[in-house]
């Protein structure tokens, strides 16, 4: 199957983030927009690491002219159904322009605080 034609890079305006839980008990936050995970012990230091992935790759690879290779989404068969209720979390900031986080989490029964997406 031939790969599709390259298209100029545009920043994304949201960036969306699955949650959910590993079997040793950590939680990992898949953003699927870039197809970056980070693992960490729960979903609040999980979110905070995977921000800074994204920002810093992002920033990485305009800085070294990689932009064609930036946008690289996530396998569709992580992706949330369609009309699945999303979370949203602050802005992260790159480049002077905000990309809209959402999140959604395949962990049951999980505590939630309305702030905890920072």
């Amino acid at each position: 199957m031939p790969l599709p034609p390259r298209q100029p890079f545009q920043l994304p305006s949201t960036v969306t983030i699955l949650f959910r839980e590993e079997k040793d008990g950590r939680v990992s936050a898949h953003a699927l927009d870039f197809d970056l995970v980070s693992t960490d012990a729960n979903r609040e230091l999980a979110m905070k690491k995977i921000r800074l992935a994204i920002t810093s790759y992002v920033e990485t690879g305009l800085v070294n002219e990689w932009a064609d290779d930036i946008r690289f989404p996530a396998p569709e068969r992580y992706w949330p159904e369609p009309g699945a209720q999303l979370e949203v979390g602050d802005p992260i900031t790159i480049l002077s322009r905000n990309l809209l986080v959402y999140s959604a989490s395949s962990i049951a029964n999980e505590h939630r605080e309305a702030h905890s997406l920072a």
